[in-house]
């Protein structure tokens, strides 16, 4: 399928539809300092122009919510709704919904550090609050750093219990039952169609959650974006744009 057949086959359903999608990678380019990202050109309009035909706007990130709600000036957006930190924490008309940290999470902080020091000195740990992100992107040779520690970062995540998710040029360790898939079914809780555009492995649970909607005879899309080179991506989408500002162009033929 092409982007402007899941356009024609979505529109006529938009008022009601849940268009989502995330953040970095997809609706933002990839750079090299997570707090750099903004959103692609024109991003913001076409998410405010897809709101104000009746969609449902949300951006499922594993990003904290409030961050990517900063950094893409996302509150523009008429009625969306993030969901940060894989559905973890809901934002929504600028009340942020978040649980307390558990305590295992202060010992993570603690020694985590240690157990990626083998990795070398240009691998950095992002600290989400509810999550711990080893970030390889900086390395000369990433995938070598990334083999390097994710034996000793797979021990300590299942000894204090956060679940070991691998990425494109990183580890992330987070609060075990969460994960995009669970994201979407709860937005997606009676609209009348949806479409999702993700561009990493956290992304692959959303597209399924897509094809379970759409088996359930709703008009229902998923969209790969490329950007990350993610070889699991093959496949797995209903439609493939190559990167961030074509996802917008999508987006703009989808609110006609």
């Amino acid at each position: 399928m092409k982007p402007a057949e899941l356009a024609e086959q979505v529109r006529p359903h938009l008022a009601g539809a849940l268009v989502a999608t995330d953040f970095d990678g997809t609706l933002a380019p990839l750079v090299l300092d997570p707090q750099a990202s903004r959103p692609a050109e024109g991003a913001i309009e076409a998410l405010a122009a897809l709101a104000r035909r009746g969609a449902q706007i949300a951006v499922v990130t594993g990003r904290d919510a409030a961050t990517v709600v900063r950094l893409g000036g996302l509150d523009a957006v008429p009625g969306i709704v993030v969901a940060g930190l894989y559905g973890i924490e809901t934002w929504r008309d600028g009340e942020l919904t978040s649980p307390e940290p558990p305590p295992a999470i202060d010992e993570l902080r603690r020694r985590l550090p240690d157990a990626v020091s083998g990795a070398g000195p240009d691998v950095w740990i992002e600290d989400k609050r509810l999550s711990l992100v080893v970030h390889f992107r900086r390395a000369a040779d990433p995938a070598a750093a990334e083999a390097a520690v994710r034996a000793p970062v797979t021990a300590l995540g299942a000894e204090l219990g956060f679940d070991v998710h691998p990425g494109s040029k990183v580890l992330e360790l987070r609060l075990p039952g969460y994960d995009k898939a669970g994201a979407i079914t709860r937005l997606a809780d009676g609209c009348t169609a949806a479409v999702y555009l993700g561009d990493d492995l956290g992304d692959l649970p959303a597209f399924a959650a897509i094809r379970r909607l759409r088996a359930e005879g709703r008009p229902a899309y998923c969209v790969g974006v490329r950007s990350s080179g993610v070889a699991e991506l093959d496949g797995a989408a209903d439609v493939d744009v190559e990167d961030p500002a074509a996802a917008v162009a999508l987006l703009r033929a989808l609110a006609g």
